[in-house]
């Protein structure tokens, strides 16, 4: 396991590398993190995946999104649209460090929905992909964030902090930014109609059944190389003291490396 910075002078990504164990073929994956508290409560889990893969002999690079994590940015600057070409150049590097001619890309939530928007974009650069409970509808996730921060204010605190227009405006959710810009972004997410147009393989996994998720197992289900699969695991994106805390959904992680193998 390596980390490392990449990317350009105006845009450094940190990486995390997961060399294939015993330096085997050029099967290679770039991972997609959530957005915000669901990627912090998520990271245990997706650096687990990332080890169960490079243990089956996948090169794997885990990164963080500009204005994200340990990358530059202020976190008012991360826009989906800049996320998408931060796929793009992990895509580049992963291939440059395995020598692999096309990844397989697999996201989580808001890193799903980049993910399948990455791969209509960038068909011969990816060749399948794994959709782990994808934000289908952004309108509504965006309407779950506010509901989800405004329930867990502490008495006598009081509101979200709003921010000014020269920090992008919007407001806090779970201690991270909304700006205008993402929340306009967020809205605009469709992936039940970005999956509709993808040709590749696709694998979508799901702990939870959300509005729109069987639209998509019928689209999946009529696929060859494509499927669903709804498993009752731990919701990793979002803990709840002390029910599930650190709590890794190994029944998840293996079916995903099972249907990549």
């Amino acid at each position: 396991m390596t980390p490392f910075y990449f990317g350009s002078r105006e845009r450094r990504l940190f990486g995390v590398y997961h060399p294939a164990q015993g330096g085997g073929g050029s099967r290679a994956v770039v991972m997609c993190y959530p957005w915000g508290y669901e990627y912090v409560n998520a990271h245990r889990s997706l650096v687990k995946l990332a080890s169960l893969l490079s243990q089956e002999g996948y090169h794997v690079l885990r990164f963080d999104y500009f204005g994200t994590g340990d990358s530059a940015g202020e976190d008012h600057e991360m826009t989906l649209q800049g996320s998408l070409s931060d796929i793009s150049m992990a895509i580049e590097e992963l291939k440059d460090l395995s020598r692999a001619d096309h990844v397989s890309v697999i996201g989580l939530r808001v890193g799903a929905a980049l993910a399948a928007q990455a791969a209509r974009k960038w068909p011969d650069d990816i060749s399948s992909l794994v959709l782990w409970d994808p934000i289908l509808k952004g309108a509504e996730y965006l309407q779950e964030l506010y509901l989800l921060d405004d329930s867990m204010r502490i008495p006598g605190v009081g509101p979200a902090a709003q921010f000014s227009p020269e920090r992008g405006g919007g407001r806090e959710v779970m201690g991270f930014p909304v700006t205008d810009a993402l929340a306009s972004e967020f809205s605009g997410l469709d992936v039940v109609s970005t999956i509709s147009e993808l040709k590749l393989p696709v694998f979508m996994v799901a702990i939870r059944p959300v509005p729109g998720q069987a639209d998509v197992a019928y689209e999946l289900s009529s696929r060859d190389g494509s499927g669903f699969e709804l498993i009752d695991d731990q919701p990793v994106w979002h803990e709840e003291w002390p029910d599930n805390v650190g709590v890794i959904p190994v029944t998840v992680l293996n079916r995903i490396v099972s249907w990549m193998n």
